[in-house]
């Protein structure tokens, strides 16, 4: 075979408890955490399953029924292996069937701890047989093969199940196939693993296997969130359809930051290394309609271009996107910035786009302005914090507090959990004649064309309006990818990059009422 399984289990990848929940590894006492197997087997249904390393003809593929009963097929060839009577090759195969057992428990939440109560072959295991000129030898089906009457030894985690439960072992078996990608002229090979499951997995809990899925049920399960909420934002359109698609609308109060999240299918397959365009003119289309944007101003980066913009932009969570800008008609100084994405998660036939645009107020903080709510530089790193899942909860962006009112440049250290120590900075640019003479930068050399001034040492204290989940944007992240952290990573990034002894970074902080800081971002510099 291709890929031989782990020897054995590594201690240092078991899975942690979730809150109160037990491991997915971990046994389940009693049945204080019984589910109905009847739902959850109906939830199992809706995917096929799949068990390959991605390398090589070989994998198993799983079927579960409502009731459920189960069939599947395992299956690889070897076509350099020959002898007397099967000189085309030989191929190993499996077909079989059975039942799982319906006492099923809960393992956390959309996770569930099953076993299989029995499995019938097709041919006997261990047996072959030559059928014109092939050798077929009947095995057991690798992947879940010696389960039979073993207690929790699979794990159903539905879509929108956290990551974090899987562990090395079985991580290794999703990411390659499905949260991995390659993208530029070089195929780079970029992998991100998303936080929650955009589709449905079957775990192998003796063995550290994971069966990834396709969804085959007539709607849409695999949706596109923004992580980061923004406080300030209104919700003005709501629509979550019966077959998964969705279109949610959030704005500013005063109409300068709208943010539309869509989901629906489109007539075609599109290659986004050959025809980015056509797909985002479609989508742009079923956003706008006819009229809603000029073809010719819309600007594509597809994933081959990735090296000259950024990963983040041109890969999501596996999967291939097209990053464009454009200008909106109907407001002469809006732009128009989003990611595009095709669903690879379907085996039903549906082809879904998932789209997510910001619109900002493109003058909007220019000409000396603070502006209160984020501006276009924002609104381009506002798509970095996008991410699949499985659960349609988190669709609109928008979120509680109170918004923000101004923004300050700031020198701001380390944020600790509920506040940060900040002093502020005023950027003057060359052609700022009015900040030149008050602060007296006749003289100044104006490198890259702007010189920073700090008109007060001292640092004032500012309170997190979220605490430690206030939200911040890093133009600079480690891995080159992430650009959106909380505050418990903001002060580990800070520290780690610190332009100077003090550990500090230079931001645009946005401050509610109360003068706390509601977000965040960190501030470009050539």
């Amino acid at each position: 075979m291709a890929t031989e399984p782990p020897a054995e289990k590594s201690e240092d990848t078991e899975p942690g408890n979730k809150d109160d929940w037990t491991s997915i590894n971990g046994s389940v006492a009693g049945d204080i955490y019984a589910a109905e197997s009847s739902e959850v087997f109906a939830a199992m249904s809706e995917w096929a399953y799949t068990f390959s390393s991605g390398a090589g003809g070989w994998s198993t593929e799983l079927s579960i029924n409502p009731d459920g009963s189960f069939t599947g097929e395992f299956h690889d060839s070897d076509m350099g292996s020959i002898g007397p009577g099967y000189e085309n090759g030989t191929v190993y195969i499996c077909n079989f069937s059975g039942h799982l057992d319906k006492n099923v428990h809960m393992a956390g939440p959309l996770m569930y701890s099953l076993s299989i109560a029995d499995i019938e072959y097709e041919h006997e295991p261990d047996t072959e047989e030559i059928i014109d000129g092939v050798m077929y030898k009947y095995s057991t089906p690798y992947g879940i093969d010696g389960l039979e009457g073993k207690e929790a030894s699979l794990v159903f985690m539905d879509a929108g199940a956290v990551t974090s439960a899987i562990n090395g072992e079985e991580m290794m078996w999703l990411s390659p196939t499905h949260f991995g990608v390659y993208v530029g002229e070089e195929w780079d090979y970029v992998e991100d693993t998303p936080e929650e499951l955009p589709f449905a997995t079957i775990i192998n809990t003796v063995d550290n296997y994971a069966f990834f899925s396709s969804n085959i049920s007539d709607q849409n399960q695999t949706f596109l969130v923004n992580k980061c909420k923004l406080p300030g934002l209104k919700n003005t359109v709501s629509e979550l359809n019966s077959d998964g698609t969705y279109r949610f609308v959030d704005e500013s109060i005063d109409g300068k930051f709208r943010v539309i999240n869509a989901c629906f299918e489109v007539g075609g397959e599109y290659d986004l290394y050959g025809n980015g365009e056509l797909f985002v003119d479609e989508c742009l289309q079923h956003i706008y309609g006819n009229h809603g944007y000029n073809p010719d101003d819309v600007y594509v980066t597809s994933p081959k271009d990735a090296p000259v913009m950024s990963y983040d932009k041109v890969a999501l969570c596996g999967q291939h996107s097209d990053h464009a800008f454009w200008y909106p008609e109907g407001g002469d100084n809006l732009q128009g910035e989003g990611r595009f994405v095709l669903n690879d998660f379907n085996s039903n036939g549906k082809i879904y786009a998932y789209v997510y645009t910001v619109e900002t107020d493109n003058d909007y903080g220019l000409n000396g302005n603070n502006p209160p709510i984020p501006d276009s530089s924002f609104g381009s790193l506002y798509l970095s914090s996008l991410t699949l899942t499985g659960k349609s909860d988190a669709l609109s962006s928008a979120g509680e507090g109170k918004s923000a009112v101004k923004r300050i440049n700031c020198n701001m250290k380390a944020p600790q959990k509920d506040s940060i120590m900040a002093r502020e900075v005023i950027m003057v640019g060359s052609g700022d004649d009015d900040l030149i003479a008050k602060y007296h930068l006749e003289d100044a050399e104006f490198l890259d064309d702007y010189e920073m001034v700090i008109p007060d040492e001292n640092y004032r204290e500012y309170k997190l309006a979220a605490g430690q989940y206030t939200p911040f944007y890093v133009q600079y992240p480690s891995d080159g990818f992430h650009k959106f952290m909380y505050t418990n990573d903001m002060a580990e990034y800070i520290n780690r990059h610190g332009e100077d002894e003090e550990n500090t970074a230079l931001m645009y902080l946005y401050l509610n009422a109360d003068n706390e800081v509601v977000y965040g971002y960190e501030e470009f510099t050539p």
